[in-house]
């Protein structure tokens, strides 16, 4: 190791340079990178010491293409993220948070606030002016999307305070680049320059005495001086405070205040909940703010206090009852976007444009889930998704029948609606004349059915289900399988902004009841935490599914990257027995249940350079089949689903750690789909009670085993 990369924002180089100046005294070079990070440390092999403040956070330069650097640093275990204070535009501190939801919804919306800003430039634009706004919007919304995962990816890499890197002589520091005899010489100059009273003197002494050859000490330089910069001011806690303080004239009542309070660090923790929601509210962002209060409910069932500000919330933000029973179609007047509503569809119209489908239904949806009275956005849903996104035939089928609800006249919606159900109904079934189906089912697989015969999909409303892993692939698939014919779900993963995402769509689109819960499955005391604390109506879990689970390295055993292997072992085997342990007992007492494992072909047989995660996989089967042995007494039935490869899932980029390039495995065959495997697991979860389906193995057509796959093109 010749350096260590010292990475920040401009504005912090004050810290930079003390940092610098302390610990070069004893030989350690450090480079420093500030302003486009990403660039300078994309080829790197050197440790990376990251200075993480507000204004790294909110710079553009700092923060542009970072996400999948980082997650390539701390999967080689080569990064250091260190939490210091910002500072404001006039010298002011400037606390920076990333361990709560509301601290990620924050930065979020500052980059959705600048794309906003930037569209509004595009639309007066002309020429080449507006062309190059193009480019520049594409990175903005890059940056929105990505900030909830970059601060998912520091806190996975288990960021430290200032306070506590500074902590015992640097400790932390130079234990997480494995140079604690260079501490021991650090002490050792802090030591003597307090008893010499001569840092200088001690320094020299020091260094006289290193040993060649460890690290190659370059003379260290003041680094070049930084301009102003001038930063948008962001609202302080202070701020937030007077702001919800003249809310209605009334103050909140403090947590810690109410009588029945008797955990002060949980009070503290409502209060910071309540404030952070009423300040979205405050500011318009009503449903973000209930999303927050929902969600501390969730993580504070019994606080009477809490509940209190909830009700107080939704009076404050609920409009007028419109007339029971009568439909009320919004029409541009009666129903005003704000400005996040404005964002997303403009966004979702230049993503649509572009032919990038799937991320305009996301942002056409978030505008449904903000304020679906917006003309024509159930149009825009149902005709596109109609047209583009055939794996999304039932959702389709809902945005068409809520856009009539708008337009009952609409030829272009009812050509559609009747094109996605003609093909596969019987003519009895279908309109004589619109071609659209009238017997009221809001489900089109209910509707193909034959009145005579009883329907495939098995339809149990009441029944509950959690999944792990559910914000992406083939766990977010199940999800929406199960949520679209009305389960209601627990869902858990790392990254809340997805989760409350699938809540919010699931919600409005299926009018089915989800709780998030999020956690890592690998934190025995969270999931226990979690699941131990559920609402009265979410006790009951009838399935669980065992879906979180990665690959990480494709190396030869010899040459296996050991936190590679410690998070598959702690995923895919400790995490499926943390949360089965603290579902199955329940299961037990009520004589009745369903664990479904999600395995692999890497469970039926190894290959070359899988070694450990095929192990894992190994134990999910073992696992499977003893739970088996151990539960079927109790009436309680325990299956597996196999799956070979698998698109639309996040598995290849996870197993190379965001090298793009390296996890395009499937781009000359076709493998699974995710929703393929939900489809199988949801049919194993929809058996008759007396049917146990042990094991689906399932590959596609063109792969035939872990290694033998056809790769002549999809």
């Amino acid at each position: 190791m010749n350096r260590i990369i010292l990475a920040y924002a401009a504005e912090n180089a004050n810290l930079a340079v003390s940092i610098d100046r302390q610990l070069s005294r004893i030989g350690i070079p450090f480079e420093h990178a500030s302003g486009a990070v990403a660039a300078h440390i994309t080829s790197a092999d050197e440790p990376v010491l990251l200075l993480i403040t507000d204004n790294f956070l909110i710079n553009r330069a700092c923060m542009g293409d970072l996400l999948p650097v980082l997650q390539r640093l701390a999967a080689e275990n080569r990064l250091l993220v260190v939490l210091a204070d910002g500072i404001n535009a006039t010298g002011q501190p400037v606390p920076t948070k990333i361990d709560r939801m509301a601290n990620a919804l924050h930065y979020m919306k500052h980059w959705q606030d600048e794309w906003l800003a930037l569209s509004d430039q595009h639309q007066k634009a002309q020429g080449s002016e507006k062309a190059s706004l193009v480019a520049e919007m594409d990175a903005t919304r890059g940056l929105a999307n990505d900030v909830g995962d970059l601060i998912g990816t520091l806190r996975a890499a288990g960021y430290i305070t200032w306070d506590q890197f500074e902590a015992n002589d640097f400790e932390q520091f130079f234990q997480k680049f494995q140079l604690m005899d260079w501490h021991v010489k650090y002490k050792h100059l802090v030591a003597q320059a307090v008893e010499d009273h001569s840092i200088m003197e001690s320094a020299k002494l020091l260094e006289m005495s290193l040993p060649g050859g460890l690290l190659t000490p370059e003379p260290f330089q003041e680094p070049e001086e930084f301009p102003a910069v001038d930063m948008p001011s962001e609202p302080t806690l202070e701020a937030m405070d007077a702001l919800l303080g003249e809310m209605e004239n009334e103050e909140p009542v403090s947590a810690s205040e109410f009588s029945s309070k008797e955990d002060e660090d949980s009070a503290e923790a409502e209060d910071q909940a309540a404030r952070d929601a009423w300040f979205w509210i405050k500011n318009g962002h009503l449903q973000r703010g209930l999303e927050l209060f929902q969600i501390a409910l969730e993580q504070y069932p019994k606080s009477e206090w809490l509940k209190g500000e909830y009700e107080r919330a939704v009076h404050h933000t609920n409009p007028p009852m419109a007339e029971p029973g009568i439909a009320q179609p919004m029409s541009p007047e009666t129903s005003i976007p704000t400005d996040e509503v404005r964002s997303y569809e403009l966004m979702g119209d230049m993503a649509a444009d572009r032919g990038d489908y799937l991320f305009a239904k996301y942002c056409w949806d978030r505008v449904v889930e903000i304020d679906p009275g917006i003309p024509n956005i159930y149009r825009k849903l149902g005709l596109m998704t109609s047209e583009h996104l055939r794996d999304y035939r039932e959702t389709a089928v809902i945005y068409l029948r809520k856009a009539l609800d708008f337009n009952p006249n609409d030829p272009e919606v009812k050509a559609a609606l009747g094109e996605m159900a003609s093909p596969t109904l019987p003519e009895q079934e279908v309109g004589e004349q619109e071609g659209i189906v009238v017997d009221g089912s809001s489900n089109i697989e209910e509707a193909k059915a034959p009145k005579d015969q009883p329907s495939t999909i098995l339809k149990e409303p009441s029944r509950l289900v959690l999944i792990t892993g559910a914000t992406s692939g083939i766990g977010k698939a199940t999800a929406e399988i199960f949520a679209r014919n009305g389960y209601r779900l627990i869902l858990t993963g790392r990254r809340i902004e997805r989760l409350v995402d699938l809540k919010n769509r699931f919600e409005s689109e299926f009018e089915t009841e989800i709780l998030v819960l999020p956690f890592d499955v690998r934190d025995q005391r969270a999931v226990e935490a979690a699941l131990a604390n559920l609402p009265e109506s979410f006790r009951e879990i009838d399935i669980l599914v065992n879906n979180a689970g990665l690959a990480k390295g494709l190396s030869p055993i010899h040459e296996g990257n050991l936190d590679h292997w410690e998070t598959m072992i702690d995923t895919n085997v400790k995490g499926l027995l943390y949360v089965t342990r603290v579902v199955a007992p329940g299961m037990v007492l009520r004589r009745q249940g369903h664990i479904i494992n999600i395995g692999s072909s890497a469970s039926k047989e190894a290959y070359p350079n899988g070694n450990v995660y095929c192990a894992t996989k190994f134990a999910v089967e073992a696992l499977t089949r003893s739970m088996r042995f151990d539960l079927h007494a109790h009436n309680i039935r325990v299956s597996q689903v196999s799956p070979g490869h698998v698109e639309e899932t996040e598995f290849a980029i996870t197993r190379f750690d965001g090298d793009a390039e390296r996890a395009k495995i499937y781009n000359d065959f076709q493998p699974l789909k995710s929703s393929d495997v939900a489809e199988a697991i949801y049919f194993m979860a929809t058996r008759p009670p007396h049917v146990n389906i042990q094991d689906i193995q399932l590959f596609a057509t063109q792969q035939a085993s872990s290694m033998v796959v056809n790769r002549s093109g999809r």
